[in-house]
């Protein structure tokens, strides 16, 4: 049995140290938790906590308390996924707690598997690089799905490079690891990846490698179990959905603009922090590698062709793979972009009409570990450098510099330590612990009155104040609330979705085009003088909200909310609705205009809304 030496204590230490600090504010917190409203407590988990309050996780084509009764086949955000089953298990947070905490470490164990059994880097910078991985920011319903890339990128190369193609019973395994993604949004990157794989060893081979067949179709097998609602809206019912009128407009500014993001920033929905440490670091090393082998290749006798593949022979491995990891997000960006800018989604909606909708510049989510992979072979070929010298004879100074392995670790540790601090104090989309630290203890504690440190964080809604549980009880309690039909004004629908109001209105991104222009009606009236909310309405219709340009639905903890115009179609409301109450965060100022009654206005300290309570006759 191998000891443990000081070197070893000290790196899985900072790996403690690094998982406290994302995991603690859920378990110490809780609830107080700062968490992102946006695509996350606005959209997905009230849908979660309907699904299990209701019970409809195993009802597969059933309406539901929520948008005039929509069939549970268009609740996307509930499938029969790994990360759903963790919301019909256990309570709402509990889950979202659980839920993150697998995805940091399934993120971690992926890309330390990825690093250490296919690249064979040291124990130290596979460590390193899948801490730093796993702690990434990523949209909450697709962290699991996000943070597992790695592993089946392994797996694929498991059974084609190690087991060869000798048939394993351990291929069938494969069949659980769609339960644990998403075909929208990876899926069905990794199936078109993986045939590609396919093709190519028939085509080197000359025969169907084996395993990699089976595991094809287990994959599709288990997306479509899976998605089995997708697949049925897609082939069987083929439904006409909002996405399938994404507005789409070709301008090669914008391709300039999300290639240039893409490449430089990465995407919050799943953000990958290279932009401070990791490209520059892989930028000056790749350009020192090509000033090298161009050198190199002049110095050769020989002709160019010759020059260039002689030289390419000796380059080491990691080196080359450099170059081929830096093409490949090069060229993963410009699909991106190109899809942003409307080229490629123009294309594609002509060639394959049946897949219109999905968004496949969605595979910048793959220069996520790209970037992690080229920071891992960067921080080797440092380490590697140890015992090596270099000769600078300028002038009169002749001297000899020998890189040690005290001074190559040091090196190693500092830009590890820049990359984690890095996405450790940046609060972005999806991670705001550091909020959450900063709110409970130098705000709430009183530190930063005492010090004089910014202690304005009225920006920051916590879960617990997001939802208001207890005040939306009582208010359902007040009026004897009975499953009558409810809006949302001036607010998030999903907090009243989340306290088992049922909501006409709301956040779904895949839903019946006919449910989209039934809910235009609605709000025509806004549309037609909103300017803003009729092309972000018309050019999509995900968020299904009753729009005002005096008002709008972000979370504030300002209640001193000016009286509004409310504009919307009552007859609409009434009779294509069975509307009966809108819960408004202002007054509405043309109630009379509307025949909307003022019931009670609803104020408690602890919350951050009050509550005008409308209702018709």
């Amino acid at each position: 049995m191998h000891s443990i030496n000081k070197k070893q204590i000290i790196i899985y230490g900072i790996v403690i140290l690094v998982f406290a600090f994302f995991f603690l504010p859920f378990l110490i917190f809780g609830t107080d938790s700062i968490i992102t409203i946006h695509d996350n407590l606005d959209s997905s988990l009230p849908v979660l906590k309907m699904f299990r309050d209701y019970n409809y996780f195993g009802k597969f084509d059933t309406p539901t308390n929520s948008f005039n009764g929509m069939s549970t086949l268009y609740m996307n955000f509930s499938n029969y996924s790994f990360h759903s089953l963790l919301f019909y298990i256990f309570s709402d947070f509990t889950a979202y707690t659980i839920s993150y905490i697998l995805s940091v470490l399934f993120g971690f164990i992926s890309m330390y598997l990825l690093l250490k059994r296919i690249l064979n880097l040291s124990s130290t910078v596979c460590i390193f690089s899948a801490v730093c991985y796993a702690v990434l920011p990523v949209i909450p319903n697709l962290g699991i799905c996000v943070s597992t890339i790695p592993l089946i990128i392994y797996v694929f190369y498991y059974f084609a490079f190690i087991n060869k193609n000798v048939f394993s019973w351990k291929i069938l395994l494969i069949l659980i690891y769609p339960f644990f993604s998403a075909f929208a949004f990876i899926g069905i990157f990794l199936l078109g990846f993986w045939l590609l794989g396919l093709i190519y060893f028939l085509l080197k081979n000359k025969q169907f490698h084996i395993n990699l067949f089976i595991g094809y179709i287990l994959l599709c097998i288990g997306y479509i179990i899976v998605d089995l609602k997708l697949f049925y809206i897609m082939f069987v019912l083929q439904t006409p959905l909002n996405r399938g009128i994404f507005s789409i407009s070709t301008d090669i500014s914008i391709f300039l603009k999300s290639f240039y993001n893409y490449g430089i920033n990465g995407f919050y929905h799943a953000a990958s922090f290279q932009k401070m440490v990791i490209l520059p670091v892989g930028l000056i090393m790749t350009i020192f590698f090509l000033i090298r082998f161009l050198i190199n290749v002049k110095n050769e006798s020989r002709n160019l062709l010759y020059n260039i593949k002689n030289e390419l022979a000796k380059t080491c491995k990691n080196i080359k793979l450099l170059f081929i990891l830096g093409f490949i997000i090069l060229f993963f960006t410009f699909i991106a972009a190109l899809y942003d800018s409307g080229f490629l989604s123009i294309f594609l909606s002509k060639i394959i009409p049946i897949l219109n909708g999905f968004h496949f510049g969605r595979v910048w989510v793959f220069n996520r570990i790209l970037w992690y992979l080229i920071f891992s072979l960067c921080l080797q070929l440092i380490l590697n450098i140890q015992n090596n010298t270099i000769k600078i004879n300028i002038g009169n100074i002749n001297k000899t510099i020998k890189f040690s392995a005290v001074f190559t670790g040091f090196c190693v540790s500092i830009l590890f330590f820049f990359q984690i601090i890095y996405i450790l104090i940046t609060p972005v989309y999806y991670s705001e612990h550091i909020k959450t630290w900063y709110n409970e203890i130098i705000i709430k504690t009183g530190i930063a009155n005492r010090f004089k440190l910014k202690n304005d964080f009225s920006g920051n809604i916590s879960y617990k104040e997001f939802f208001a549980l207890e005040f939306f009880e009582s208010i359902k309690n007040d009026i004897s609330y009975s499953n009558e039909k409810v809006a949302a004004f001036g607010y998030h629908p999903s907090v009243l979705m989340y306290n088992g109001f049922n909501c006409i209105d709301g956040y779904n991104n895949a839903y019946p085009l006919s449910y989209m222009q039934k809910f235009r009606t609605l709000i025509a009236p806004e549309l037609e003088i909103n300017e803003w909310a009729r092309e972000y309405y018309d050019g999509w219709g995900g968020r299904m909200y009753l729009f005002s340009s005096e008002i709008f639905y972000a979370p504030t903890r300002n209640k001193n909310t000016s009286p509004v115009k409310l504009n919307i179609d009552m007859d609409v409301f009434i009779n294509d609705f069975n509307g009966k109450y809108i819960l408004s965060r202002a007054e509405i100022l043309n109630s009379n205009d509307l025949g909307l009654n003022l019931h009670k206005i609803y104020y408690c300290d602890e919350s951050i809304y009050t509550i005008y309570l409308y209702y018709t006759l």
